[in-house]
């Protein structure tokens, strides 16, 4: 059984009410029902980011809310459960930057994984070229403000690029690579 997605370890068995407690399962010690024998696991919450490219240069935003505050990464956010992962990328370039794309013009462009103390989160990432895409950018929902990045930005050295944890700046320059060229 998963246990909760954003939050603290579990105590208590949510089957039965039963204190857990702790067995070598897969070699993991997870938390573990003896009255229900069920061990539990830390799944991640699947997010899905995209990128547009145009030219040498990608859309990043700044994020405004929840974590990472200030940071620049893909536009992006959790899955609903009825979305595929291009449907939800789709949805959040569109929520976050104004910029529209159809699902099936999306391209995986890598995946990425983030640890924090409370959550652990799996991100699918995607890329299309801008000629793919209507809409002007402006930010939206939780992102702070979104802007342009050049191939010379995300290729220098930190501090001078921005953190891109779920995705990292090779996804991105290996989108400019292959959609940088305009249709």
């Amino acid at each position: 059984m998963v246990w909760s997605l954003q939050g603290e370890r579990p105590t208590y068995c949510p089957r039965c009410g039963e204190k857990l407690g702790e067995r070598d399962h897969e070699n993991t010690a997870r938390p573990y029902c003896a009255d229900c024998a069920c061990p539990f696991y830390r799944n991640p919450a699947p997010l899905a980011r995209a990128t547009v490219i145009d030219g040498d240069r990608a859309v990043l935003i700044e994020r405004g809310r929840a974590g990472d505050v200030g940071a620049w990464a893909l536009p992006g956010g959790y899955i609903d459960g009825n979305e595929s992962p291009p449907e939800a990328a789709a949805r959040e370039l569109a929520e976050e930057t104004g910029l529209v794309a159809t699902p099936d013009d999306l391209e995986l462009i890598g995946c990425g994984h983030l640890d924090f103390d409370d959550a652990c989160e799996v991100s699918f990432n995607f890329a299309v070229p801008r000629v793919r895409t209507d809409g002007t950018p402006a930010a939206g929902d939780d992102a702070a403000t979104t802007r342009w990045f050049s191939r010379e930005e995300l290729s220098a050295d930190p501090p001078d690029h921005p953190s891109l944890r779920a995705s990292g700046p090779d996804q991105i320059l290996a989108a400019i690579e292959r959609f940088g060229e305009p249709e």
